[in-house]
């Protein structure tokens, strides 16, 4: 007898594209870059820290499995990435994606 699992939510097909890096900045600040065009904007940690810990803020928001924070509406980096970020302050950075439906 087989195993059959069939999804009750339909989903379209997401592909991430790695366009950036999160990078501690020397004010403890985290600076969002993108590649080709430098510093897009500076986030403080704490607000990291605030969204890690299910606050809402403006401009980041947790994605819904928790996995990732979405930065814009736009821009999403893993959360992994950024609590190795924030722990192994200022060694580490994080990879940033923009999310494309197909």
């Amino acid at each position: 007898m087989k195993f059959v699992i069939v999804s009750e939510r339909p989903r379209p097909s997401v592909r991430y594209e790695k366009v950036g890096r999160l990078r501690p900045g020397e004010t403890g600040e985290i600076e969002v870059i993108l590649d080709g065009h430098g510093v897009i904007r500076t986030i403080p940690t704490g607000d990291f820290v605030l969204v890690l810990n299910g606050l809402f803020l403006p401009d980041l928001e947790l994605s819904e499995s928790g996995n990732r924070i979405v930065i814009s509406g736009k821009y999403t980096v893993l959360v992994k990435q950024v609590r190795g970020m924030i722990r192994d302050w200022p060694k580490k950075k994080a990879a940033l994606f923009i999310r494309e439906e197909r």
